[in-house]
């Protein structure tokens, strides 16, 4: 995995606290429910990283990234920008490091070989590709930033 996300390229906190509203926000599947007040609290792998809801800091979940809305038990969905706006062009993320962060393929293939699909595979919100990028701030979330390489 190399060192786990601390800060960003340009020294953005990228983990927050449960308890506050800072660093990545997420959505993930708690076993019950899909929820949409997650926030990254640690990284355990490139694609793998313990989420908690804001507010509850008690409860943690250790989630796995997917390329669709979660909708199974430890599912994460974590997406940046692509134009620079909070919720334009986004791409599901499928990998991240400090530096560089992936797409998922065209044609997502997860465990066992089977397709995930909410969205159409077809569509230009998968498309394997390599992005640098940085955290941004629009004083009402902090969001992933994009830029191809």
């Amino acid at each position: 995995m190399g060192r786990p996300l601390k800060k960003d390229v340009r020294g953005n906190e990228v983990l927050g606290t449960s308890v506050s509203s800072s660093g990545i926000t997420v959505q993930f599947h708690d076993g019950s429910t899909n929820r949409t007040d997650g926030i990254i609290i640690k990284q355990r792998g490139a694609n793998t990283f313990v989420v908690a809801r804001v507010g509850s800091p008690t409860t943690t979940y250790v989630c796995k990234l997917v390329d669709t809305t979660p909708n199974a038990a430890n599912e994460m969905l974590l997406q940046g920008s692509t134009t620079g706006m909070l919720d334009a062009n986004l791409v599901p993320i499928s990998k991240i490091t400090r530096r560089i962060a992936y797409g998922f393929p065209s044609s997502p293939v997860l465990s066992g070989g089977f397709y995930r699909g909410g969205d159409s595979n077809a569509s230009t919100n998968h498309d394997a590709t390599k992005y640098t990028w940085y955290l941004e701030n629009d004083s009402s979330a902090d969001y992933i930033v994009l830029t191809a390489f």
